[in-house]
């Protein structure tokens, strides 16, 4: 089998392509990352074989590339896997034209390219925040109604919608699975876990938006990986699954396992101005992609611990990927625009 997978050279897409090179045997992948402000080639350096091998291929370019995509697609293309997106709900709210555009027309253009290869499956990665806030006693369903409250949800939204359109009318082979708050190794470093430990290690305080009580679902990068393969490969087309860990934390609880974790003091928590429009809870039921036999498997408290770890032990992986946007200007680098009150 002969996949594409996008965004491979960030960090959900380049431990994808590790657990299938790891766990399959019959498996090859085309990878395709436009390598902008989360994607490095670096996240991809470590894996199993490297960038290149017999069964990985490496393309730098972007799902906005229509006619690239299309020769991907076409040159014996089994099946495609989504993980193309800008992701951070801040950056959202500065560029929402940059989401549009990767995270609505990118799709498209996999579409298109999908619906003209027959017997091509497509795998949409979507996310929790599509649902909107809920509370963690009521758990969303795979048919609850979609009601994104930032920039970022509303583009993933949009692209399922239009998904679900092209399975209604091109019978496309499609599936979606939206995934709880991941983390791991090699997460983009405005990223929660990574950031925070950053900022620890780096003597500065935490920015922590508003009381710090809003709700997250942690599921661990590596079970959300055999997530995906396990809907590719046994979820039924045209249906959407959850996947969700159970591991609600408050980010101020969050916060207090990244500091004790590092034996910092808990005073380095800085409470500031919440995030517009700050979604107080996701919370989504995993019933029915259990039913495909798939459970979260690794223990919270061993990830967070063997995670912090990891960006600990690798200053160099976090210098190599911050200097990819320190040479922007002041406006056009989110870290300095965003954070400038917040040192």
């Amino acid at each position: 089998m002969k996949l594409l997978i996008t965004g491979t050279a960030g960090f959900i897409g380049s431990h994808l392509v590790e657990h299938l090179l790891e766990t399959t045997d019959d498996v090859s992948i085309v990878s395709l990352d436009a390598l902008e402000y989360s994607g490095n080639k670096i996240n991809l350096a470590s894996i199993s074989g490297g960038i290149e091998s017999d069964r990985h291929h490496f393309v730098h370019g972007s799902i906005c590339d229509l006619k690239l995509v299309e020769e991907i697609v076409a040159d014996g293309i089994d099946g495609v896997i989504n993980l193309a997106a800008h992701t951070h709900v801040d950056r959202a709210h500065y560029y929402p034209e940059l989401f549009i555009k990767n995270n609505i027309e990118g799709v498209l253009n996999l579409l298109r390219a999908v619906e003209k290869k027959p017997n091509c499956r497509f795998l949409q990665i979507s996310t929790d925040e599509v649902y909107g806030a809920v509370t963690p006693d009521n758990l969303c369903n795979e048919q609850a109604s979609l009601n994104p409250g930032n920039f970022y949800a509303a583009s993933k939204a949009s692209a399922d919608l239009y998904i679900s359109a092209a399975i209604n009318t091109d019978r496309l082979d499609a599936v979606i699975v939206r995934g709880a708050n991941n983390f791991g190794p090699r997460q983009f470093p405005e990223k929660m876990i990574p950031f925070f430990t950053h900022r620890i290690l780096t003597d500065k305080n935490i920015p922590l938006y508003g009381d710090g009580l809003q709700l997250r679902d942690w599921l661990y990068v590596k079970d959300f990986c055999r997530a995906i393969w396990t809907v590719f490969r046994s979820g039924k087309s045209g249906e959407i699954y959850n996947a969700g860990a159970g591991n609600h934390l408050t980010n101020l609880s969050m916060s207090h396992k990244i500091i004790d974790l590092l034996s910092a003091e808990r005073s380095r928590i800085s409470h500031v101005a919440d995030r517009p429009g700050h979604d107080f809870c996701y919370a989504i039921s995993r019933k029915k992609i259990g039913q495909l036999g798939w459970e979260p498997e690794t223990d919270f408290d061993q990830a967070l611990s063997e995670t912090v770890r990891w960006y600990q032990s690798n200053s160099a992986w976090m210098k190599t990927i911050m200097a990819q946007n320190s040479d922007k200007t002041e406006e056009e680098c989110f870290f300095e625009r965003h954070y400038r009150e917040r040192r």
